[in-house]
Order: C-alpha cells, then sequence, then structure tokens
C-alpha cells in the first residue's frame, strides 16, 4: 500500500513542474503581449522611484505634493525617452549601414593575424581555423542588437500606454486593496509583501539606473576623446547593456573596442581604449554601486546567473535586462508561503529572508 504523503508529495512535485512548464509556454507564446507589459512595470517603478526621489529633496519645510514630484518624473522621463529615441534614430542606420565596412577591415585583419602566426609556426599555408574566423559576422551582430532597439521602440505607444494607465491605477490601489482583501489581517500581510517587492525594485531600478547613466556618461567621454566613431551610440549601447548584471558590462566594452582596433588599425590604441572602459567600470560598479545598492537586493550569484540563462532564452536580451526585477519579485512571493519559503531562502545570497 503506498503511502499518502509521498503520494500527495509526488502529485504536488508534478502540479508544480507543469505549472512551470505551462507559465514557460505562456511567456514564449504570449512574448508580443506579456513584454511589453513587464517593460511599463518596470518603466512604472523607475517613474515612481524618481518622483519618491524628488519629493525627498526639500527646501526647509517646504515639500512638494506627491502629485508634482510625479508630473515632475514623467516629464524628466519623456524628455529622456524623447532624447534617446533621436539618439537611436540618428545613429543605428549609420552603424548598421557601416558594418559592411568593418567586416572588409576585420576580415583583412583576420588574415594577416593568421598569415603572421602561421610564419611565426613554421607553416608555408594559412591555418585552417582562419575559416572558423571568417564566420564572425559583424553585420549580423550589430543587425541583433539593432533588431532588439527596434523592437522596443516599435512597441513604445504600447508601452506608454500600459505605464499610463499604471500610474493611473496606482492612486486608487489603496481603496481596491480594502475592497479586495475584507480581512484586515489578510490585507496587512499582502499590502507588506506588495511593498516589499516595490521598495526592492524601486531601490534596484533608481541606482541601477543612476549608476548605468555614470557609466555610460563617462564612457562617451572616453569613446570620445579617443575618436571612436559612433561614441554615442556605443554608450548608449554600454548605458543598456549594464541592467545585465555580470557579462552586460563586458559585451558592452567589447563593441567599441573591437571596432577601435578596425577603424585604427592600432592594437595599442585598442588597448588603451579597453583599459580606459575597464577603470570606469571598475570605479563605478566597484566603488560606488556596492556603496549605494549595499545587500538590497540579496539574491545568490548562481541564481542570478541561471535566471540571466533562463529569462535571455525567452525574451531574449530585453529578458536579461528584466532578469534581476523579476527574481527579486519571485523571491519575496516565494517567502511567503511555508510549502516555498525554502526556494527563497535558496535564491537568496544570505540564507535570510525578511
Amino acid at each position: 500500500m503506498s503511502d499518502p504523503v509521498y503520494s500527495r508529495g509526488m502529485v504536488n512535485a508534478a502540479a508544480t513542474a507543469g505549472l512551470i512548464a505551462l507559465t514557460i509556454y505562456l511567456l514564449v507564446v504570449g512574448q508580443d503581449i506579456l513584454m511589453p507589459l513587464v517593460l511599463a512595470v518596470f518603466i512604472a517603478y523607475l517613474i515612481i522611484a524618481l518622483s519618491h526621489a524628488i519629493q525627498r529633496i526639500s527646501a526647509g519645510t517646504l515639500k512638494l505634493p506627491g502629485w508634482v514630484a510625479l508630473t515632475l518624473s514623467v516629464l524628466a522621463f519623456v524628455l529622456v525617452i524623447a532624447l534617446v529615441v533621436q539618439l537611436i534614430a540618428g545613429n543605428i542606420r549609420a552603424v548598421v549601414a557601416a558594418a559592411p565596412e568593418y567586416q572588409d577591415r576585420l576580415q583583412d585583419l583576420l588574415g594577416r593575424v593568421n598569415a603572421f602566426v602561421a610564419k611565426a609556426a613554421g607553416q608555408e599555408q594559412p591555418l585552417t581555423f582562419t575559416s572558423l574566423l571568417d564566420q564572425i559576422d559583424l553585420r549580423a551582430v550589430v543587425g541583433r542588437f539593432a533588431d532588439a532597439f527596434q523592437s522596443i521602440a516599435g512597441n513604445t505607444f504600447q508601452i506608454f500606454a500600459y505605464v499610463f494607465f499604471l500610474l493611473l491605477e496606482n492612486r486608487t490601489f489603496d481603496r481596491k486593496m480594502k475592497a479586495m482583501f475584507p480581512d484586515t489581517d489578510h490585507e496587512r500581510s499582502v499590502r507588506k509583501t506588495l511593498n516589499q517587492i516595490g521598495g526592492r525594485i524601486e531601490t534596484y531600478v533608481l541606482i541601477k539606473t543612476f549608476i548605468s547613466l555614470l557609466t555610460g556618461g563617462a564612457s562617451y567621454i572616453v569613446l570620445k576623446i579617443a575618436g571612436v566613431d559612433f561614441a554615442a551610440f556605443w554608450s548608449l549601447l554600454i548605458f543598456v547593456l549594464n541592467f545585465i548584471p555580470y557579462i552586460g558590462s563586458p559585451i558592452g566594452m567589447l563593441f567599441p573596442t573591437v571596432l577601435a582596433l578596425l577603424q585604427f588599425g592600432s592594437p595599442v590604441t585598442a588597448a588603451v581604449v579597453l583599459g580606459c572602459l575597464i577603470a570606469v567600470q571598475a570605479v563605478v560598479e566597484n566603488l560606488l554601486e556596492p556603496r549605494l545598492m549595499g545587500s538590497s537586493l540579496n539574491l545568490s550569484p548562481v541564481f542570478m546567473i541561471l535566471s540571466l540563462s533562463i529569462w535571455g532564452a525567452i525574451w531574449g536580451i530585453t529578458g536579461m535586462i528584466l532578469a534581476v526585477p523579476m527574481m527579486v519579485m519571485i523571491m519575496i512571493v516565494l517567502a511567503q508561503f511555508p510549502a516555498t519559503r525554502g526556494f527563497a531562502v535558496a535564491m537568496s545570497e544570505t540564507g535570510e529572508i525578511a
């Protein structure tokens, strides 16, 4: 006779696995609908976090009303988005158009490197690994990032519509919470969970955006002084990729470094550009970011890498940018239920869940 506890555990495990599989399927199939919505939530958190920061700026006893701070935050965000869209529109076509020229330079450089290595190795014929190196296609790589930017830009109206209604919903949130949860204790528990999610994501979004702006701005200065083509575009790319933990910054530095090598044909110049970009990243991310971010996220690095892989496979670059906020939300929700609290502890960095 089978153990009822064991059977119930097997059923729960199967149900959980089925629910996870169904969720992933819906995320993939409903990408065109869900991705703009999640981006809108991300932007709404940024606007609200900025409005809270504006409210904290007071002159003596004077303090801005909430609606004024929110209006200023929205106006600032719209202004920044307008500048970014103008920057993308002005540069992305030029980058894509110039890609074939740099592709030819890359092939020429690889040929020279191959000939040098073959000569140093005492070979009369070029080495066979050149055929593998020839598969590097700058046009395809640049095209992928261009497609990602254009995909987001193409959904701009839909995203902004979501943001607008999310901000409107924020005004009536308290009234809806009381209507949805008549039981005071239940309402308090749900509100505590939502406040934790909101507080952590607001902190992450605001600080990470500030850090990414510093990194992108300093990188622009470095690239402009070095005379690297499309400095504004590469600094924007560095800003965006900086939201991807661990791998975003190195990838962001790689593109302008390779371009500097192809543009100037000098490994020394490319090495100097790379060294300056690494110095910028090291100062901002190793000295400034830990002081500002602290331990507010409390995320395990292993699970963070896993989250990047999963969301990257589902939603590409956009998914990798959203991986950390999504992981924060999942961890906090899992921590509220005894059956799933162990998963939340495993996802945390310190093992302590509030």
